[in-house]
C-alpha cells in the first residue's frame, strides 16, 4: 500500500494523503468505461437546469474543492500542475500564519499564493457528507437544497436504497477538470450517479498505459464510471456543471 499512498498528520492541515502516480489501464464498471443509467432516470433536464441555474445565482456559500491524486505527467500543462497534498505533504513555510484560518481559508490560500490546481471552481452540498462515508445516508439535506424542490425530487427517484452525498461540481468557462482520480486503482466502484442538466460536458477517463481518452458518449444522460480511474473534463467556452450522486445502488435495478 506504501507503493501507492503515504497519509502524513498534520497539525494544521490535518490529514494530508500523497496519492502516488502509477500507470494503470482503465478498470471500468462491467467491464465498460462509462455505466448509462438513462433507463432508470426519465426526468426533465431543461427544467432541472433552469432550476439549478436560478438557485445557483441566488447562492454565495460555495466551498473550494480538492482531490487527493496527482496528475498523469504526461497531462501537466505547466511545471507547478499539482494538487493542493502535493503541496501541503513536503510544506515547509510559516504554518503561523493559518492561525486564525478555517481549513477553506487555507485551501484557498495555497491556490492564490502556491498556484495549485483546483479540479473544479466550486462545489455546493445539497445533501453533505464527508469523504469516506459519501455513500451512507448519515446527513440531512442542506438548507440550501430547498431552492432545488424539482432536482431533489428527481435525486429521490433514483434507483438507489440510500443516499449519501449530493454535490454540484461548477467548472468557468475556458477551465478544464484536470485530470485525476479519486482513490486507489481498483476494479471495485463507488456506487453514483453523475448527470449534467445544462447540457454535455467532455468527461474522458484516461488510460495510462495506452495514453487514450476514452470519453462519455453524449447520449448518456445519466451515468457512472469507476472514479479510481484517471478522468477529467476537458474545457468548454461556457460555465458548466455536474450534480454527483453518492449512495447505494438498488441492485434489483441495476446489474453490476
Amino acid at each position: 500500500m506504501s507503493e501507492i499512498v503515504d497519509i502524513k498528520q498534520d497539525d494544521t492541515f490535518g490529514t494530508i494523503y500523497n496519492l502516488k502516480h502509477i500507470e494503470t489501464p482503465i478498470n471500468g464498471i462491467n467491464g465498460k468505461p462509462f455505466l448509462c443509467l438513462n433507463e432508470h432516470c426519465n426526468f426533465d433536464l431543461e427544467r432541472m437546469d433552469d432550476e439549478i441555474c436560478l438557485a445557483l445565482a441566488k447562492i454565495d456559500n460555495f466551498k473550494t474543492p480538492t482531490v487527493p491524486g496527482k496528475i498523469p505527467p504526461e497531462l501537466k500543462t505547466h511545471d507547478n500542475d499539482v494538487y493542493e497534498y502535493d503541496v501541503l505533504y513536503d510544506y515547509t513555510g510559516d504554518k503561523s500564519i493559518f492561525k486564525d484560518m478555517d481549513y477553506q481559508q487555507i485551501r484557498k490560500y495555497f491556490f492564490y499564493k502556491q498556484k495549485i490546481t483546483l479540479p473544479w471552481y466550486f462545489v455546493l452540498d445539497l445533501k453533505p457528507n464527508k469523504l469516506l462515508t459519501k455513500s451512507q445516508d448519515l446527513e440531512p439535506w442542506s438548507e440550501v437544497s430547498e431552492l432545488f424542490p424539482y432536482t431533489k425530487y428527481c435525486i429521490e427517484k433514483m434507483p438507489f436504497t440510500e443516499i449519501g452525498r449530493v454535490v454540484i461540481y461548477g467548472t468557468w468557462p475556458d477551465s478544464k477538470v484536470s485530470c485525476h482520480r479519486d482513490n486507489i486503482p481498483s476494479k471495485d466502484f463507488e456506487h453514483h450517479i453523475n448527470f449534467n442538466p445544462g447540457g454535455y460536458r467532455p468527461v474522458y477517463l484516461y488510460d495510462t498505459i495506452s495514453k487514450d481518452k476514452i470519453y462519455l458518449p453524449e447520449d448518456f444522460k445519466f451515468y457512472a464510471y469507476n472514479t479510481t480511474d484517471y478522468h477529467g473534463v476537458d474545457s468548454l467556452s461556457t460555465f458548466s456543471y455536474t450534480i454527483r450522486v453518492d449512495g447505494k445502488f438498488d441492485l434489483t435495478k441495476i446489474e453490476i
